[in-house]
Parts: structure tokens; C-alpha cells; sequence
């Protein structure tokens, strides 16, 4: 029972980051159908700038807090520059140039951050013993940033109006635009919080990771999975997504073999695609799931 519940935990808190970058590229698809390469690249910017404030002398929580506000104007930024000079251009133009934003942004980290670096844990506190299951506290934090970023973004898009002006705007643009909708600043809008989500992830998984430039190309690869698990451009499809990716990783490394961890969720991907190319959740979905 023990080993259950820290598969279940340790899966959970796994799947929570898959999840988290599977939204944060979600809100970018959605808006614009267009994959952002660069998402990595905020999940490594997040913690990034939180490590070098905190090393600044800056309080966890603070540097926290202008880390996710930083990503959110580059977010912003990366639209400005790299997608909306290339709004009417086809798609493959638009993903090689958020190929081009990754590694720009990659090359400029390097200068100034060229060794690895570990990143203290949020939550200063001794492992959580439940019986002789050890729980790591950032685990369960990170569970619980993904419940509370979910539930925040549900009554964001289902109770406001400002929900329903970007529901519009992800459901129809055409139609979007008829009734008066600013679409360029609702595509700017989810660049910018696309990459405040990634962002919160890289922030939740850089304490049980080395901070690198690199450090964002297998979370990128992981919720791209998550999406397609889930089924791309639903947004309750990239949270299912990616906790069932996590917990089928952990499961499989921890009761048949650690080999089979990462191979295992990208297995299951293949026969979802296969048997349901659209995922488990179609993007037609009325509550913009």
C-alpha cells in the first residue's frame, strides 16, 4: 500500500509538469494552431530567473512571483517579434521561427549561465513519511499548483467575461473579429500566459532537476505527448493528458523496469493515435476543452 501511494504521488507530481507544459502549449494552439518550439525555453527561463534573483539576495516567493510576471511579458514578446510579422505566412514558417526564438533564447542563457546548477526546493521542509511511503514535499506542492492553476483557468474561461471574449476568439476568429473582438491582443494575451504556465513548471521542476540551458527539451518533448494523449487544442484533454502520462511512467519503471518508464507513455501515445487520433477530448468541445 505504501509503494501504491508514492508511485501514485511521484506519478502524479511527474504527470502535474507534463500537464502544466501541455497547457501553457495549449493556450498557444488554440489561439493560433500553431505548436510553439520555443515552449521549453520558457520552462528553462522560469527557473532561470528565479535561481538568479534568490542568488540576488531575493526572497524565494518574490522571485517566484517576478519570474512568472517576466515570462509572461516574454511571452508577449515572442509574439510581437516572431509570430505576428508572420501572421499571414503558412504554418511550417511560423513553427521555424518558434525554432529560431529556442535557440536564440538557448544561445543567450549560455552566455550567461554556462555551468549547471542545482535550485533549492520551495518548500524547506523534511521528506512527508505516510506509513513507510517517503513522500518529497515538492512532489505534493506541485500536485497542488497543478489543481489550483486548473481550477483558476476553469472559472477564468467558464465565469467571466473575459472567458468568453477568449473563448470566442479561440472557437471562431473570423467570428471573433466580426463583432468587434481585438484578436491581435487576445493572440498576445495567450502567447504571454502560455508561457507564464511553462514557466510555473520549470519553476515546480527545477529543484528535483540541475538547472541548464537544455533543461527544457524533454519537458518540451513530454507535453507535446500530453497533447496528443489528451487530444491537441483541449485544455481538460492536456491535464488528463499528462497526469496519465506521468502515472503510467512511474508505474511502469517502478513494477516492470526503469528501462521502460519514458518508453512505456510514449507506446501508449502511439496506440492512442492509432485507435483515437484525436485524443481522449476533441477541441469541439463547447466548455473550450
Amino acid at each position: 500500500m505504501e509503494d501504491l501511494l508514492q508511485v501514485l504521488v511521484s506519478g502524479l507530481s511527474q504527470g502535474a509538469v507534463y500537464a502544466l507544459m501541455a497547457l501553457g502549449l495549449t493556450f498557444i494552439y488554440r489561439s493560433t494552431t500553431v505548436l510553439n518550439f520555443a515552449h521549453g525555453e520558457n520552462f528553462m527561463l522560469g527557473a532561470f530567473v528565479t535561481v538568479v534573483l534568490i542568488e540576488g539576495g531575493v526572497s524565494y516567493l518574490l522571485a517566484v512571483a517576478i519570474a512568472v510576471v517576466a515570462l509572461l511579458a516574454v511571452g508577449v514578446l515572442i509574439d510581437k517579434i516572431a509570430f505576428e510579422p508572420l501572421l499571414e505566412r503558412d504554418h511550417v514558417t511560423q513553427v521555424f521561427a518558434t525554432i529560431a526564438v529556442s535557440f536564440v533564447i538557448k544561445g543567450l542563457v549560455r552566455r550567461v549561465a554556462v555551468d549547471e546548477r542545482g535550485v533549492p526546493p520551495l518548500l524547506d521542509v523534511e521528506f512527508i513519511r505516510v506509513g513507510s511511503a517517503v513522500l518529497n514535499p515538492q512532489h505534493v506542492l506541485t500536485v497542488l499548483a497543478l489543481v489550483v492553476v486548473s481550477v483558476f483557468f476553469w472559472f477564468l474561461f467558464l465565469r467571466t467575461g473575459l472567458g468568453r471574449i477568449l473563448r470566442a476568439s479561440t472557437q471562431s476568429l473570423r467570428g471573433a473579429t466580426l463583432v468587434g473582438i481585438d484578436v491581435r491582443t487576445v493572440f498576445a494575451a495567450m502567447w504571454g500566459v502560455g508561457a507564464a504556465v511553462g514557466a510555473i513548471a520549470g519553476i515546480l521542476a527545477a529543484p528535483t532537476l540541475l538547472f541548464s540551458p537544455d533543461m527544457g527539451a524533454r519537458p518540451l518533448l513530454l507535453g507535446f505527448a500530453a497533447m496528443a494523449l489528451g487530444g491537441f487544442g483541449s485544455f481538460v484533454g492536456a491535464v488528463i493528458g499528462g497526469v496519465l502520462l506521468g502515472l503510467i511512467q512511474i508505474a511502469a519503471g517502478f513494477y516492470i523496469s526503469t528501462t521502460l518508464g519514458d518508453l512505456s507513455g510514449f507506446l501508449l501515445i502511439f496506440l492512442v493515435l492509432v485507435v483515437r487520433p484525436e485524443g481522449i477530448f476533441k477541441t469541439s468541445e463547447s466548455t473550450a476543452a
